[in-house]
């Protein structure tokens, strides 16, 4: 952007035109666009981290075992030392598919696609990765369609993030058609919002709460404590007068 109002500024120069303020030096110029650039960056790292953010909340309440929505088409753009980058173009997501895991069990696919974890090893090359078993050998390139799994990993130490396991080395096969990965994400985004709103609904329309409630999670109903109040009450009387609130009571 400076190097463009650069340039317009020295045409009109050049065209005879008086330019409307004083030209800036270049230390201010430096200075001009290195707080836009840091500008820019932040703005991007938000939008990123606001993307990362509606996606770990639309797959968190989902069983990834059970739930057809949290298997889906990745493409592979970039190969690893231990995995892959994989794109899924249903839901813009981005992230690493691992070949190899912490235990040292690798990817390993069957006759029909199917991937399991096994004992093995990986080979990476320039344009594909391979991963030997006992079961033979899998080969994973670029532009390969694969079937992955999403699912939300939660730490104690960190924010959420997904987590993309390979799940079958053939494209996946869904009865929705796909769609593209602006609105893909957009109704990702729309989803949970809607979510949001209808729990915020309910929470509304629940009955409001005397302040013990709310300070001390305890409700006016006989509970363990009331019932051990009472008998505290009735040690400390004489056995008379315990007698007669017993009878009253009961």
């Amino acid at each position: 952007m400076v190097v463009h109002r650069l340039l317009t500024a020295a045409l009109q120069v050049e065209q005879g035109a008086e330019p409307a303020k004083t030209p800036a030096g270049n230390k201010d110029v430096e200075e001009l666009a290195e707080h836009i650039n840091n500008k820019n960056r932040a703005a991007q790292r938000a939008q990123n981290l606001s993307i990362g953010l509606f996606q770990c909340l639309f797959f968190k309440e989902r069983d990834p075992e059970i739930d057809p929505r949290c298997v889906a088409d990745g493409i592979i753009y970039a190969i690893r030392d231990n995995g892959v980058l994989v794109f899924i173009p249903e839901y813009g997501v981005k992230g690493p598919a691992y070949m190899r895991n912490k235990e040292g069990r690798v990817v390993s696919a069957g006759p029909d696609g199917t991937c399991v974890w096994q004992t093995g090893s990986v080979r990476r090359y320039t344009d594909h990765i391979i991963t030997t078993s006992g079961s033979g050998s899998a080969t994973f390139r670029l532009f390969d369609h694969i079937t992955v799994r999403i699912s939300v990993l939660s730490t104690n130490c960190h924010a959420d993030t997904l987590n993309l396991e390979v799940i079958s080395n053939k494209p996946h096969r869904s009865a929705a058609p796909q769609l593209p990965s602006s609105q893909g994400r957009s109704q990702l985004v729309q989803e949970v919002v809607r979510l949001a709103e209808e729990a915020q609904e309910k929470a509304v329309q629940r009955p409001k709460l005397p302040r013990e409630e709310r300070e001390f999670q305890q409700s006016k109903a006989p509970n363990l404590y009331s019932i051990l109040e009472e008998i505290r009450e009735l040690a400390l009387m004489d056995l008379e007068t315990a007698s007669r609130v017993c009878a009253t009571t009961a």
